[in-house]
């Protein structure tokens, strides 16, 4: 767990002395890749869970999630998706020691437009479901299928820790969806006390980004992509698939 509290300092300092190229290259360029998530699924996403939590108008709030979230997320994901493999790729040059420019972001999304947008849409569409999965089974009023909302949770932490290891495969390996996943989870499991630590790093993340603006602009994302550069690369050494290698 320390260790990954210390590759997310590590990360940190990497972004700080290295602005230009993780802070403008692959931050700002992420961040207007995701920014149109935000009007498309975020706004329409908020309201249909407030009316599922209060369970008001239950048929509608059905249909727009499926239309606006899941709709939505298909629509945004064709630049969140490939932006994110390209930050991903920046991230990848970074600790291989390689020059960064900004082509290599257009070239990172390029390169992986298709598969990325399909790993994208179904990453956020297996959270959707957990995400649904809690409502309903919490909703119930029965105390022992409430209990199974509350097994969603884990795996809403699974799967947040699951993120640490998916795109960095994705950028290192060519590997089928399914594989991705599977691997993604197995590396997850393999370490608990690292997927916690990720998953405390993510939350505060978020929530700063939603306090302060800069964080999610030009901080956020190219820390925890570098964070999951390194953890990936501790657990593929780990389990005997990856030599040492260089890494910063």
């Amino acid at each position: 767990m320390a260790e990954v509290f210390r590759h997310t300092w590590w990360a940190f300092a990497q972004v700080y002395y290295d602005l230009r190229a993780l802070a403008l290259v692959g931050n700002f360029l992420w961040f207007l890749a995701i920014l149109p998530l935000v009007p498309i699924v975020g706004i329409p996403g908020a309201y249909a869970l407030q009316q599922a939590v209060l369970q008001t108008d239950a048929p509608a709030t059905g249909l727009q999630f499926f239309v606006f979230i899941v709709g939505g997320t298909v629509v945004g994901g064709a630049l969140a998706g490939p932006g994110t493999a390209a930050l991903f790729h920046v991230a990848h040059r970074h600790v291989e020691f390689e020059n960064i420019e900004a082509r290599d972001f257009w070239v990172g999304f390029r390169l992986n437009f298709a598969r990325a947008w399909l790993l994208f849409v179904v990453d956020l569409c297996l959270l959707y479901g957990l995400v649904v999965g809690f409502i309903f089974y919490t909703g119930t009023g029965q105390l022992l299928i409430q209990a199974l909302g509350f097994l969603s949770l884990y795996f809403v932490v699974l799967w947040t820790a699951a993120q640490a290891y998916l795109f960095p495969m994705f950028i290192r390996y060519d590997m089928s969806i399914y594989h991705l996943f599977r691997n993604a989870a197995v590396m997850a499991l393999s370490s608990p006390g690292s997927s916690i630590a990720f998953f405390i790093i993510v939350v505060v993340s978020i929530v700063l980004s939603m306090l302060l603006i800069f964080p999610a602009v030009f901080l956020m994302g190219s820390t925890l992509a570098l964070v999951a550069m390194r953890m990936t690369h501790d657990r593929l050494h780990a389990f005997g698939v990856e030599p040492e290698g260089r890494v910063l």
